[in-house]
C-alpha cells in the first residue's frame, strides 16, 4: 500500500532497546521494537527526536533479517580494518638506534661513511667499494687493490658484528 506525503503514518514503540548514537539537535539513533500502522512489530533502527514526536529515515527488520544482519556485522567487525580508521592501532614507534662507540670510527672511515651510519648503509658502502677496488678491476696495481679489499672487508665485518650485537642487524 503506497502512502501520499499527506497521509499520516502511525507508529507505536512497543519496546525500546537502546540508543547507540546521541546526535546533535535533540536526535538519537535508536534500536526499538516498533509497530507501524497497526502492523506486527518489527525491529527498527533509525534516528528519533528525543521526545519521539518525529523520526528520520531508517530500516525495519523481521527477526530472521535481524539475525542475518548480526552475522554479517560480526563478520565485518572481525575482519581487519581497511585503510585508516579511528580504531586502527597506531604503528609502533621505531626503536632509537644505539650510537656506536668512537673506537669504530676508523672502520667507518675505511668504508667512506659518516660515523654512526647504520648496518644497511655499511653493507651498501662495502659492496660499492669492493666493486671499485677489486683486484680484477685494478690490474695495474693489484697489490694495492688486494690490500684495500681486505681492509674494506675487515671494516665491514667489525661494524656488522657490532650492529648484530646491538640489535640492528
Amino acid at each position: 500500500m503506497a502512502y501520499d506525503d499527506d497521509d499520516e503514518i502511525e507508529c507505536e514503540i512497543i519496546e525500546s532497546y537502546g540508543i547507540f548514537s546521541e546526535g546533535v539537535k535533540s536526535w538519537n539513533k535508536e534500536v526499538n521494537l516498533v509497530s507501524w500502522n497497526g502492523r506486527p512489530a518489527k525491529l527498527d533502527i533509525r534516528a528519533w527526536q528525543r521526545n519521539h514526536q518525529k523520526c528520520g529515515k531508517g530500516i525495519t527488520l523481521t527477526r530472521p533479517e535481524a539475525e542475518e544482519l548480526v552475522k554479517l556485522l560480526n563478520k565485518v567487525l572481525k575482519a581487519k580494518p581497511q585503510g585508516k580508521s579511528a580504531e586502527a592501532k597506531p604503528k609502533p614507534r621505531p626503536k632509537k638506534r644505539p650510537a656506536p662507540p668512537k673506537t669504530l670510527e676508523p672502520f667507518y672511515d675505511e668504508l667512506e661513511l659518516l660515523f654512526g651510519a647504520g648496518a644497511e648503509e655499511c653493507k651498501t658502502a662495502r659492496n660499492t667499494l669492493l666493486k671499485k677496488y677489486h683486484p680484477d678491476r685494478n690490474a695495474a696495481n693489484t697489490a694495492f687493490a688486494t690490500r684495500k679489499t681486505i681492509k674494506i672487508k675487515e671494516a665491514y665485518d667489525k661494524l656488522a658484528a657490532w650492529w648484530r650485537e646491538n640489535g640492528a642487524g
